[in-house]
């Protein structure tokens, strides 16, 4: 007989998959206001830092804003609902380093596109800002890594897409977890861009 070991499953945890079961389901539509900690510690039968954890998850993940005296709320659809699930699910893995740099290979000309059609002086100053410092790290012979993210993340923002933005977010993390273990290989800081 072939076992498997239980998982255990934290309280908060479970607090967290109805709350985002909720979201998932329309219940929770964008701008609608949650019960405060107490009203949910109440109606899920746990204290209010259960409710608490689980609630900085679901920010963490963008679905939520918790305003200091004013409350929390809800802030994405259904459809960014599944973003952050898909967000979620490549976080908990690990990648060579080649495997999210193809896959900014492939989204970026498309990216890049949009952006230049939407982009604001703002967003245009931003992504100049970053090529300039990378301008003078390149000339100072150090590393761009920081910098480089900085660029692509303002290419995103500058198409207003926040799902194009929370994914080449999430890639970038993705990136910097990797670019960590290849900047001490041969040739690692080449690499890692």
């Amino acid at each position: 007989m072939k076992i498997r070991t239980v998982k255990r499953v934290r309280v908060y945890e479970e607090v967290l998959q109805q709350l985002k079961e909720a979201i998932s389901r329309g219940e929770l539509k964008p701008g609608d206001k949650l019960p405060s900690e107490r009203e949910l510690a109440a109606e899920f039968n746990v204290s209010r830092v259960t409710v608490r954890q689980a609630l900085t998850v679901l920010e963490t993940l963008g679905l939520i804003v918790r305003k200091v005296g004013g409350g929390t709320y809800s802030v994405h659809s259904r459809n960014d609902f599944e973003v952050a699930k898909l967000v979620e699910v490549l976080s908990a893995k690990r990648y060579t380093i080649s495997e999210p740099l193809e896959v900014r290979r492939m989204i970026e000309p498309q990216m890049a596109k949009l952006a230049a059609m939407r982009a604001t002086p703002d967003d245009i100053a931003s992504m100049e800002d970053c090529l300039r410092r990378q301008q003078e790290k390149v000339d100072q012979q150090m590393l761009i890594t920081q910098e480089d993210s900085e660029f692509h993340f303002a290419i995103a923002k500058a198409t207003n897409n926040s799902i194009i933005t929370k994914l080449v977010e999430t890639l970038h993390e993705i990136l910097w977890d990797t670019r960590q273990s290849s900047l001490s290989a041969n040739n690692g800081g080449y690499i890692s861009l």
